[in-house]
C-alpha cells in the first residue's frame, strides 16, 4: 500500500502542475491497477494519497499568504476556517479513493 500511496502522491502532484484538477484520477487509477490486493486497501490508498496531498497543498498555499484569504472566504461562507480544510480534504480523498478503487475493480479482482 505504501508504494501505491507514493505513486498517487507523486503522480497527482506532477499532473496537477500542468493539467486540471480532475487529472488526479489517472495516477490513482493506475495505482489501483497495479498495487493493492484488496478493495479496502485500494480505497484507503487513494484517500490517503490525494486527501493528504490536497490538505498539505491547501495549508501551504494558505501559509504563504498569511492565512488571510482563508479567513476572508470563511467569513463570506459563515463557517470556521477548519471546515474549509475538511471540505478540501474530503473532495480530494473521495475522488482519489474511488478512482483507485475503480482501477482495482476493473480487473475483476473484487469478486
Amino acid at each position: 500500500m505504501k508504494a501505491s500511496v507514493v505513486i498517487i502522491v507523486l503522480g497527482t502532484w506532477g499532473l496537477m502542475l500542468f493539467f486540471p484538477w480532475w487529472t488526479l484520477v489517472i495516477p490513482c487509477f493506475i495505482a489501483g491497477l497495479i498495487g493493492p490486493d484488496r478493495g479496502l486497501k485500494a480505497l484507503s490508498a487513494g484517500m490517503t494519497g490525494v486527501g493528504g496531498l490536497w490538505l498539505v497543498l491547501a495549508l501551504f498555499a494558505d501559509w504563504q499568504n498569511g492565512f488571510v484569504l482563508s479567513a476572508q472566504v470563511a467569513a463570506v461562507m459563515s463557517v470556521p476556517v477548519w471546515v474549509m480544510y475538511v471540505i478540501t480534504w474530503a473532495v480530494g480523498a473521495l475522488t482519489g479513493g474511488f478512482a483507485c478503487l475503480s482501477g482495482y475493480l476493473i480487473l475483476g479482482r473484487g469478486r
